[in-house]
């Protein structure tokens, strides 16, 4: 057992390793709902949303009070003690209200459903913040896998560039820029990798892990899955399921609902209220002393019971409730409006940004076939350098030829990727890899 715990306090990796939290792109969105602030406030108006429902639910039945009242007196006159006491205990209920009770709680169901929609608007924009955060971790590790290939030939070609110098059949100049690349293609690798430990900050912040708590690294997709999320889907689909899912519309929705309940609740003040009453209630006063009088009102003689009936009929509010009614209409006018903009906005967006992606995936196909023929190339030249038919420079320059465009077949890649995950973001499909 000492030894054990020696070898973990030597190696502290090690006990670590098995603190290691691996996560794909799901189950980093996953760990984001459970542990992001911005999703846990989100989620505390919900709370507070439904709290209000309830309350306006509790508006339908009666408030109960009770009251106590205790006094105590001393008269040095009569040299008497007097206790006098009181207890009631009242019920009141709004029995018609111009259906104003109905309508607020059927207006805060609305609310609360409002909140849920303004919630997943958050939750979507962590969402696409997590996987572009993902995808270009992603993207550089592969980057890094093609650039070491490139590297492990850059240092074959050092190697022959020497033997040829030392023999004299290339020039130093030549030795020179073979050394000098291949500095500069581990430069490289040194610099993506930064750029993943850079990004690795950005997506546990946005996830919400501790710098204190746990390694964190991402699950790399299975090639095959990867492949199965390069397609492009039909334009009248992605429209149709952006229109029925989109948070922002329902939210515009909501609003309209919302205006129409306000209406109705102020056309409320037009009708009679009805409200009803009920209280019991005793008392008792005695005194004792020099003038002792005993008990002169006991607790059961002092009983009373009391019912009412309240109505209230508005006869002339001053033009109040027909104002504040022709007010509320407007306003439900304003929302309905509002919806019509965001319903076009929305289609318009949509089919943008479809277009862009449509454009994305062709980018991405052809550098993809790019990459390939610029590869065979720079691997054409490398063989014709090592047969002393070209010089260094003319390798070099097909080399650079293909990282550059190696770099851009990456960056479409993962352009697209991202687009069409962002799709699946705004239509509410399934967010995988």
């Amino acid at each position: 057992m000492k030894k054990i715990l020696l070898i973990l306090l030597l190696f502290p990796a090690l006990a670590l390793k098995g603190q290691t939290l691996q996560l794909d792109l799901q189950g980093c969105l996953q760990y984001a709902e459970e542990h992001n602030q911005d999703l846990q406030s989100g989620k505390l108006d919900v709370q507070t949303s439904d709290i209000q429902l309830k309350q306006a639910k509790l508006r339908q039945y009666p408030t109960v009070s009770a009251g106590i009242g205790q006094n105590f007196g001393y008269s040095h006159g009569s040299e008497s003690f007097g206790i006098n006491g009181n207890y009631s205990l009242n019920a009141g209920i709004d029995i018609f209200k111009g259906l104003t009770i109905r309508n607020t709680i059927k207006q805060s169901q609305v609310q609360a459903d409002q909140t849920e929609m303004q919630v997943e608007q958050v939750r979507n924009g962590i969402r696409i913040e997590i996987i572009r955060s993902y995808l270009t971790i992603l993207m550089n590790q592969e980057l890094i896998e093609y650039r070491r290939t490139v590297l492990n030939t850059s240092r074959e070609q050092v190697e022959q560039g020497r033997q040829r110098y030392e023999a004299g059949r290339i020039l130093e100049s030549d030795y020179k820029l073979l050394q000098a690349q291949y500095l500069s293609d581990s430069m490289s690798i040194e610099n993506t990798q930064i750029a993943i430990d850079n990004e690795y900050i950005n997506l546990r912040n946005l996830i919400t892990i501790p710098d204190d708590q746990h390694q964190f690294v991402i699950i790399t997709p299975d090639s095959s899955r990867l492949a199965q999320s390069m397609q492009v889907p039909d334009m009248q689909n992605v429209l149709q399921q952006a229109l029925n899912y989109l948070p922002e519309l329902k939210v515009k929705e909501k609003a309209v609902e919302i205006a129409e309940y306000d209406v109705k609740i102020a056309k409320g003040g037009y009708y009679p209220s009805i409200s009803a009453s009920a209280g019991i209630g005793t008392g008792y006063n005695a005194s004792y002393g020099n003038d002792q009088s005993g008990l002169t009102s006991g607790l059961y003689k002092g009983l009373n019971e009391s019912v009412g009936l309240n109505i209230n009929i508005p006869i002339y509010q001053q033009g109040s409730i027909r104002n504040t009614v022709k007010i509320r209409e407007i306003q439900l006018e304003k929302a309905k409006l509002a919806l019509e903009i965001a319903e076009g906005d929305v289609i318009e967006q949509v089919q943008e940004y479809y277009l862009n992606v449509k454009k994305a995936y062709n980018d991405y196909t052809l550098s993809e076939l790019q990459q390939e023929a610029y590869y065979l190339n720079y691997q054409t030249y490398n063989q014709k350098f090592q047969l002393g038919s070209i010089t260094a420079v003319d390798l070099l320059q097909q080399q650079t030829n293909y990282l550059n465009i190696l770099n851009n077949y990456m960056q479409n890649k993962y352009n697209f990727l991202l687009q069409k995950k962002v799709l699946d973001v705004y239509t509410g499909q399934p967010v995988t890899l």
